[in-house]
């Protein structure tokens, strides 16, 4: 059975690569959704860390 890999472009913009971390924290950004604070960036930019060191950790 393959596997199937999202791919994502790289953030072009400060605000797109905060837009991703935001959105590991939670921000769905809906069409009436305010703009993110600071709670959703801090838990987002925790789960960045988490995932950054759990590959560091990796075998191999």
């Amino acid at each position: 059975m393959p596997t199937l890999k999202k791919t994502l472009k790289p953030p072009l913009l400060l605000g797109d690569a905060v837009r991703l971390v935001v959105q590991m924290g939670g921000y769905l950004g809906r069409k009436n959704d305010p703009p993110p604070g600071h709670q959703l960036i801090w838990d987002g930019y925790a789960y960045l860390q988490l995932l950054c060191e759990g590959f560091s950790l990796r075998g191999g």
